[in-house]
């Protein structure tokens, strides 16, 4: 393994950066911030950002050719999803980065066919169908169910945790198709069209302050030629796609920003003298620094990994669980080292930081259970990583 970028990687990082500071202006995030939603941005301008990203080839550039990718390294993928994050831009979610690698793992030609060259255009919104209000993190417990009926299924229940499902155009749902099997056989994955009779969406508050969504389906018809995988094999495709999203997941353009912006904060000159000169300031800036580095060498280790062609599984969840802890570790020293006026919001003309640091406190606390959580995440790692009994 080499982590020393080539200069083309170093070129292509340049580019993007430029593309971003373009823009993602001040102006625009300003005119386009809505803290109602996830990723902090209008679902108009998100899918509309999506697209612009899509005419500028950086939606599959790593995808191979034949699929209308670009042939490029995943590395080159994984340096455009780093600036990305890095730049708070919006469109960065399962539209563009864990759903297309899923479908050209585990989808059928016919559905490659159909989605990957409108995905590669921007055109096309996804949410993840796994979590129901029984089966959190545990989805050998899903129960949405799936009847065989002809050439269709008759899917019926409720998902919950959707996030973005309120502007997919498609669900990427797993469900029960078997209630006669054991927990983990009898299950099957579809790719649902959110537009079908019989789909409802309601909405909750998150402590975040943005509005999270769950869906119900009622006798919704898919056809059969939207199963992904085989049927009743739904444990098997949910399993490959997991590992394909804890990656995605696991870029680490988050945590350099905070880290970046605490810098910079504690560099400032203000009454009284600069943060970074207190020695414990210092130490604790270390500390965060290395554990920072950590997390991109974690995440470039498995662009490498992908680029060789090889499909990582605990490594996933491991890196995924060192950028998250270690953003959560990040929101904490940012409060503290922000001083007496940090837990002020948005909005408030007093608040540190436009209150950005506040806002991300409240909004990494699902870090701790979604996509696995830390506990599961850890459990990955320590059975398959490890060989460590259950």
């Amino acid at each position: 393994m080499d982590l020393k970028f080539t200069a083309e990687e170093a070129a292509f990082r340049d580019e993007v950066r430029a593309f971003l500071r373009r823009e993602i202006t001040p102006a625009v995030w300003e005119a386009h911030r809505d803290l109602a939603e996830q990723g902090m941005w209008t679902a108009e301008f998100t899918k509309a950002f999506r697209r612009k990203l899509g005419a500028a080839g950086y939606i599959g550039m790593g995808w191979p050719k034949e699929y209308g990718g670009g042939g490029r390294s995943r590395v080159y993928q994984a340096i455009f999803w780093d600036e990305m994050e890095y730049h708070r831009a919006p469109g960065l979610d399962r539209a563009i980065t864990y759903i297309p690698n899923a479908l050209m793992a585990l989808g059928s030609e016919a559905q490659k066919a159909e989605f990957l060259p409108r995905i590669i255009r921007g055109e096309l919104s996804w949410f993840v169908g796994y979590s129901e209000p029984e089966a959190g993190s545990d989805l050998a417990n899903v129960k949405v169910r799936a009847v065989e009926d002809g050439d269709h299924f008759v899917v019926t229940g409720q998902k919950a945790f959707s996030s973005d499902a309120h502007m997919a155009d498609y669900g990427w749902v797993l469900t029960r198709s078997d209630s006669a099997s054991s927990k983990h056989r009898g299950l099957s994955m579809f790719i649902i069209d959110m537009k079908s009779p019989g789909i409802t969406i309601t909405k909750y508050p998150t402590l975040a302050g943005w509005t999270h969504h769950a869906v119900h389906f009622d006798q919704v018809r898919v056809p059969r030629s939207m199963l992904v995988g085989e049927v009743h094999q739904g444990w098997k495709t949910v399993m490959g796609a997991i590992d394909f999203e804890r990656a995605a997941l696991s870029s680490p353009g988050l945590v350099s920003y905070q880290f970046d912006r605490l810098l910079a904060w504690c560099t400032k000159e203000r009454e009284g003298g600069r943060l970074i000169d207190d020695p414990l300031v210092q130490d604790e800036l270390v500390r965060l620094a290395i554990e920072a580095e950590g997390a991109k060498v974690m995440s470039y280790w498995l662009a490498c990994l992908h680029a060789k062609g090889l499909r990582p599984q605990h490594e996933t969840s491991l890196a995924l669980l060192v950028k998250r802890e270690t953003a959560r570790r990040l929101d904490v020293s940012g409060l503290e080292l922000l001083g007496p006026f940090a837990p002020l919001r948005h909005g408030s003309p007093w608040a540190p930081l436009e209150g950005e640091v506040e806002v991300e406190y409240r909004d990494h606390l699902y870090f701790q259970f979604a996509a696995g959580g830390f506990d599961i995440t850890r459990n990955v790692v320590a059975t398959r990583g490890l060989g460590l009994p259950r």
